[in-house]
């Protein structure tokens, strides 16, 4: 009988302070990214492809309206990056 009443009480406090600048969102950072890694690792493609739709998705880039030439340009761009997997052999050439 009280847990029903502090409930109802906890309740009314969400409800009253759900748009404080302080109150925590709805979702987190990290449950987003989760999600969108459970996005791509569904998406058939290969490694790079996957890892372009992530960057997207992250983004807020539709992948699948960019043109072939937007998708090169991305790549290119994104191969600045520190971060950006590079998926050229390494491999030894032999001499």
């Amino acid at each position: 009988m009280i847990q029903d009443d502090i409930s109802a009480i906890v309740r009314d406090i969400r409800a009253v302070h759900k748009s404080d600048s302080e109150s925590a969102p709805p979702t987190t950072i990290a449950k987003e990214l989760k999600q969108d890694l459970e996005d791509v690792a569904n998406f058939k493609g290969s490694s790079l492809e996957k890892q372009i739709a992530l960057y997207c998705k992250r983004l807020g880039i539709n992948y699948n309206k960019l043109s072939d030439a937007e998708f090169r340009q991305l790549v290119h761009i994104l191969e600045k990056s520190k971060f950006f997997k590079s998926y050229v052999s390494q491999r030894k050439k032999r001499k």
